[in-house]
């Protein structure tokens, strides 16, 4: 027995020691890799731990893991990142990451601990799960693009986000947000992987075929004001789409599509992952020369003659996307081309009447339209230093602007009298048919920008990052013409005067600062940002825009109280419009200068998911107000409207294996509305309730089919004229002069002219406001799926029972829908 015992005690000793040598061999192997990932060098760090990753003792698998998601980190290779993470945490399923690690890494452990896969990065500007960002966001996968059918980015959104809805100003694609919105999208800002697409001069980026649907993997919606993070335009929303890596294409994916009314429809994507560069290219190109419809001469403004509109059409040029996106390590660029083109249905604003495309010069290639052609370049980077994760990136973005709009076809003498135009010109086109329209001006901007987030604390029950950041631009206008034409192949001489003082620069300086910080189940996201804005007249905009939200986040449910304010600044066009009619023109009533608009908003929301498997919802309350919301009338825009509105958001979903379901509503009131000095008690050419359904099954193991149907309740209209307005505004300068003159001289102005005047007033200005309700819409739009190896072929119909109906907008008549438009497509995936 004695000799038993001490032949496993020498045993033990020697199986000792050679696991110790064992395991010093290993630690010098992980060691050496670990000095590799430190100096930069995650290839050969990744290749020693592969090596010898089945050889590692079960106490040192967890740091080998551990180091090689941080290697796949470092070459922006997520999905591998994942897949070594989930690895690591089956070795310990309690890790929590220290607050040296990436934050990045932090926030992918807490995730998969948390068995949620679903984040986003645009709401506080890192990763985290939809439970944790500070306000009411929706996520719009690939998947749920194609289940709705949708062959725009207005039609995707107005589809699944709660609030937003279709608004038609005549000249371009638009959409609203809780009932705020212009005469083109510039109070919502667009962005592509962060990148921002709104002009600088006009703030516009019209969700339209300028932007391919293909390229996106997901959507994600900040449904409210952002200004703390991203500034001056993002007034309602933030949208920012993430585009596919090319890891996730792997090869090549090419589409083509053919419809009624002209449609022709192209996309390709290329992506290839090679070791640590990433690349995807993609291409996109859509035509369609339009839907004819009848418009009868009461619906026209003026009531002017009846005839035909087009109703779809892109005009004479197509529209197109092509790009690039490629990753080397942490280093990433980002180049994007795109062309934009709308062409009005009717005439000009207020005056809402057909007109004939086919009669009208072309000017540089386009015909009567709102064009743009733009181009967007980044190059950014990120790097590791200490507890905090550095993000840099310079900033390119060039767009040309085109604005070629028929005012009237048929000669007229009573609108000129009333358009922001010298005498002269007005003699000059008196009674000329074919009166048009054209400005045009190219722009330039760049920037930069450097953002840290600081990881400074990682403990049990509190996880605290700081984010903070400094961005600075500089835009320059250029290259600007304005002018007129008529007898729809004439020009008037161009004024030199005028695009002398539509050139200018300006700049903008920005810092922001955000607090996350959680403890147990309490997230507080707390942020502050000020802008200083140097305008081309030497004034100054300074902007503070605060957000805080406290949210309680428990395992299937949560709650969120959130207030956030945003601001946008008047665009540089309209500013430079008004001063070339008060200055150059000499029109008088002009506004000298045109303040920022303001949004100030209360959001409480409550979401859940998986109580029921595969279901999860979201109810949201929010109140609103606007001021100084700038209103266009003819040609000068001011600060003529204010808005408190209030409504409740639902969103839900459910999902199986075979069967999808996505819904959404929101009801929306408003307690006050001033438009131009008019009181109004509802909101305007946006629908009290909204109701989306998009439903999608898997019918058999290769067809799928979808369909989406959209209920828009009742609406107002609320427009005015341009004739009756001006003599009203007329009316009410002179009233005021002879206010002036009694408080001057008691007794010199009889009772009697007072009384002509009043009564005058309260005529035109009748006439000036017009409402009026009209009944709410149902469309139903269908699609199909079918796929056969790598060849898919689909079908989308929308407004499938050729629904006629008309749209509203700011300032503008009821203008003519697309009824029943049919696509038919076929890709292939080499």
């Amino acid at each position: 027995m004695r000799r038993f015992i001490y032949s496993l005690l020498l045993f033990a000793i020697y199986t000792g020691a050679v696991a110790q040598e064992n395991y010093e061999q290993y630690r010098s192997i992980y060691n050496m890799a670990e000095e590799n990932y430190n100096i930069g060098k995650l290839d050969d760090a990744e290749r020693i731990l592969t090596d010898h990753l089945k050889k590692f003792p079960d106490n040192m698998l967890q740091s080998a893991y551990r180091l090689l998601a941080l290697c796949s980190l470092g070459n922006d290779n997520l999905e591998q990142a994942e897949q070594r993470t989930f690895l690591l945490l089956q070795q310990n399923p309690y890790y929590t990451a220290s607050t040296t690690d990436p934050q990045r890494f932090i926030d992918m452990v807490e995730r998969i601990k948390s068995g949620l896969s679903a984040t986003i990065t645009t709401a506080s500007s890192q990763a985290e799960t939809l439970s944790e960002v500070p306000v009411p966001t929706t996520l719009i996968t690939q998947e749920m693009i194609r289940d709705c059918g949708g062959s725009n980015l207005q039609q995707v959104l107005a589809a699944y986000v709660p609030g937003m809805h279709i608004i038609d100003c005549n000249d371009d694609i638009n959409i609203g947000m809780r009932g705020i919105y212009s005469n083109s999208q510039e109070k919502i800002l667009i962005m592509v992987n962060g990148h921002r697409l709104n002009s600088y001069a006009t703030n516009i980026a019209a969700p339209d075929y300028s932007i391919s649907l293909e390229k996106i993997k997901q959507i994600e919606v900040l449904r409210g004001p952002a200004s703390s993070l991203y500034g001056g335009v993002s007034l309602t929303a933030v949208v920012n789409i993430i585009t596919w890596q090319g890891a996730d294409i792997d090869g090549i994916k090419v589409k083509a599509g053919v419809g009624n009314y002209g449609q022709l429809r192209g996309d390709a994507l290329v992506g290839k992952r090679y070791f640590d560069v990433d690349l995807l290219l993609w291409a996109s190109i859509y035509r369609a020369t339009g839907e004819a419809r009848f418009v009868d001469r009461e619906d026209t403004g003026l009531g002017y003659d009846s005839g035909d509109v087009t109703i779809g059409s892109i005009g004479k040029k197509p529209s197109f996307d092509v790009g690039l996106s490629l990753k080397y390590k942490q280093l990433q660029f980002f180049y994007n081309s795109a062309f934009s083109q709308i062409q009005a249905p009717m005439t000009m604003l207020y005056l809402y009447s057909p007109y004939n495309i086919e009669k009208f010069r072309t000017l540089n290639g386009i015909g009567p339209s709102f064009a743009t052609q733009s181009h967007h370049a980044n190059l950014s980077f990120q790097h590791m230093l200490g507890n905090v994760w550095l993000k840099g990136s310079i900033t390119y973005d060039n767009s040309e602007l085109t604005h070629y709009q028929v005012l009237t076809e048929e000669p007229t003498t009573a609108i000129l009298q009333v358009l922001p135009i010298p005498d002269q010109l007005k003699y000059a086109l008196t009674d000329q048919p074919g009166l048009f329209r054209y400005i045009n001006g190219q722009e330039h901007t760049i920037g930069a920008k450097i953002q840290g987030d600081w990881s400074y604390m990682n403990i049990k029950n509190h996880k605290g990052l700081l984010t903070f950041g400094a961005e600075y631009s500089y835009f320059n206008l250029n290259d600007v013409r304005y002018t007129f034409g008529y007898n729809y192949d004439n020009i008037v001489p161009e004024n030199s005067t005028i695009p002398d003082i539509g050139k200018g620069h300006e700049s903008n300086l920005n810092a922001f600062i955000q607090l996350k910080h959680q403890w147990r189940d309490f997230i507080l996201n707390a942020g502050t940002r000020f802008d200083f804005k140097n305008r081309y007249d030497g004034s100054h905009i300074r902007e503070f825009s605060p957000r805080v939200a406290l949210i309680y986040n428990r395992p299937k449910w949560n709650v969120k109280l959130s207030y956030s304010k945003s601001f946008i600044d008047a665009p540089y066009l309209y500013r430079k419009t008004n001063e070339v009619l008060l200055s150059y023109l000499d029109i008088r009533n002009v506004p000298s200068t045109i303040d920022p608009e303001s949004l100030y908003s209360w959001q409480l929301s409550f979401s859940s998911s998986e109580w029921i498997k595969g279901l999860n919802f979201e109810v949201n309350g929010f109140y609103n107000h606007a001021k100084d919301l700038i209103f266009l009338f003819l040609a000068d825009h001011s600060n003529a409207g204010m808005m408190d509105s209030y409504g409740i958001e639902f969103s839900g979903s459910y999902r199986t294996s075979r069967f999808s379901a996505h819904v959404n509503a929101t009801w929306q009131g408003c307690k006050k509305l001033e438009v131009m000095s008019y009181q109004i008690d509802k909101l305007i050419n946006t629908p009290q309730l909204m109701l989306n359904t998009i439903l999608s099954w898997k019918a058999t193991k290769h067809l799928r089919l979808h369909t989406h149907l959209q209920y828009y309740g009742k609406q107002q209209v609320f427009h005015l004229e341009p004739i009756s307005y001006a003599t009203y505004s007329g009316l009410l300068e002179h009233y005021a002069q002879l206010q002036l003159q009694e408080m001057e001289s008691p007794g010199s102005i009889a009772p009697e002219e007072f009384s002509e005047v009043e009564t005058k007033l309260e005529y035109y200005s009748s006439r000036a406001s017009v409402q009026k309700d009209y009944s709410g819409r149902f469309l139903v739009n269908v699609g199909a799926n079918y796929t056969i190896g790598n060849i898919e072929l689909g079908l989308d119909v929308h407004n499938l029972f050729n629904h006629h109906y008309t749209q509203s907008g700011m300032s503008t008549g009821l203008i003519p829908q697309k009824g029943l438009w049919l696509l038919g497509s076929i890709s292939y995936r080499f």
